[in-house]
């Protein structure tokens, strides 16, 4: 058989090759050769599919990544850029903002009788100004947002008869309503990181009305309403997903018994001191927030878990929140799924493999968290792992991406590796898990691959000095 040399594979080696690996299928050679013959005939597809399947052989004879890892830190580049992006948009944004204020204060001024714009003696002229010398101008504020369930009719009811009436009273404020209807599985909401308000009602002309816009309508003529209205839905989920990050992060900290850090960075070491996977400079700001709240309810309520409860009802920048407690991770040994949910919201729903009877039901954490377990990416355990409670119990990845879905595990929780790793990214150290069966929907709630949750890796999460023995 030719590795070697200028001419091409012909289709009997790739036959016989093929017809071995039938055979054969954990040959990791074989599947070598059959990519190199793929390579040399242009069908790279193929070919990187192969590679991937050989694993360390590989990367033995290559010197090199796995095309897998090699799409990965390209995507992971690519991710990394667009959050950068975001964030210096929104910088500009809110310089803008800021310019546009000072713009309108010096304007005020200088329609104010004996005021100078940006003038050292503000503070004097402002207060020798007459309450009636102020010319009253209405209040903007940003809409509110009102989650229900498309199947919940009672409930949207309820949120429009809300709305109209703050609208209706509201006479100088221009309070603006925004109504979400969120897919629907029996009791569980599905959160989307792209949201599309049903509904948008405002103050009308009349003194007492309220101006209902049914965004949903065919016929209806408001597109740069409806534009509007998703533009800020939107901006509301991402704000309102690093706030639900960032405040489980605090949350999982306080709950192991320790005081939450200052800053983000802190959680985010080397292993065995990896309480999460890296820095979300987005959430950074959220955490921040939470613990300020965080330490100042200790003058005022000693109780740990009455501060905790106070944490999630307490108000943020980023306005009404629509989660109210820690994530979670719930396993449902019938439906195979592991759900990532806070209260009644499902942020996301992966297909797993367990173990039928042999994966125990009952409540554990996440006690470690471990980068490529046993030194592989491509090994038994895949390219994460995270330890439930100390026991050798865990939700891994797996080389056998046939066993999702189905009872072939020992005991352990597998994920592919795209699920896993995103996982490992979302829960910190002490995340509460539930194995149990029966409550779970059959539903997918997964971003598209360039959505995915994603943060920088803070380097050394592996534990070189550990043979892992999980119940696979």
């Amino acid at each position: 058989m030719k590795i070697q040399g200028e001419s091409p594979f012909s289709e009997k080696d790739q036959a016989y090759m093929k017809k071995y690996l039938e055979s054969h299928p954990d040959s990791r050679m074989a599947w070598y050769l059959l990519g190199k013959q793929y390579e040399r005939v242009g069908e790279f597809n193929k070919a990187n599919y192969c590679f991937n399947q050989a694993g360390d052989i590989y990367k033995a004879f290559e010197n090199g990544p796995l095309p897998a890892e090699t799409a990965a830190e390209e995507r992971s580049l690519r991710q990394q850029a667009f959050r950068h992006r975001q964030m210096v948009r929104q910088r500009r944004q809110l310089a803008l903002r800021s310019v546009l204020l000072l713009l309108l204060l010096s304007s005020l001024l200088l329609a104010i009788p004996g005021g100078e714009a940006a003038s050292p003696a503000f503070q004097k002229v402002a207060e020798e100004v007459k309450p009636s010398e102020v010319v009253e101008r209405p209040v903007i504020t940003m809409p509110i947002i009102e989650l229900v369930g498309k199947n919940s009719p009672d409930a949207v009811g309820n949120a429009l008869k809300k709305a109209v009436k703050l609208a209706s009273q509201n006479e100088q404020a221009q309070t603006n309503t925004l109504v979400v209807e969120q897919e629907q599985k029996a009791r569980w909401l599905l959160w989307s990181r792209f949201p599309e308000p049903s509904m948008s009602i405002r103050p009308a002309a009349t003194k007492g009305q309220a101006q209902v816009d049914n965004l949903k309508l065919p016929e209806c003529e408001c597109k740069p309403e409806r534009d509007k209205a998703n533009r800020y839905a939107q901006a509301w989920a991402a704000q309102a997903e690093s706030t639900l990050i960032a405040r489980s992060i605090v949350t999982a900290v306080i709950r192991s018994g320790a005081e939450p850090p200052a800053r983000l960075e802190t959680l985010a070491k080397s292993y065995p001191r990896n309480r999460i996977a890296g820095v979300d400079t987005l959430a950074a700001p959220y955490y921040e927030e939470a613990v300020k709240q965080w330490n100042s309810s200790a003058k005022t309520t000693p109780s740990r878990d009455e501060r905790l409860k106070l944490l999630w009802a307490s108000k943020t920048k980023a306005g009404k929140q629509p989660f109210k407690e820690a994530l979670r991770i719930v396993v449902d040994k019938q439906s195979h799924r592991l759900a990532l949910i806070s209260g009644d919201q499902i942020i996301r729903s992966y297909k797993v493999g367990l173990g039928g009877k042999r994966t125990p039901e009952g409540k554990f954490t996440i006690s470690e968290k471990v980068v490529n377990p046993n030194g592989s990416a491509t090994g038994a355990f895949g390219s994460r792992g995270m330890t439930l409670s100390n026991t050798l119990y865990a939700i891994h990845g797996t080389d056998e991406p046939d066993s999702i879905g189905a009872n072939r595990s020992l005991g352990c929780v597998r994920m592919t590796r795209q699920d896993v790793e995103e996982l490992y990214d979302l829960v910190p150290v002490g995340t509460e898990v539930q194995i149990t069966k029966g409550v779970l929907p059959d539903v997918d709630v997964v971003p598209s691959p360039e959505e995915r949750y994603h943060v920088p890796l803070t380097p050394k999460q592996d534990n070189p000095n550990k043979i892992y023995k999980w119940l696979g």
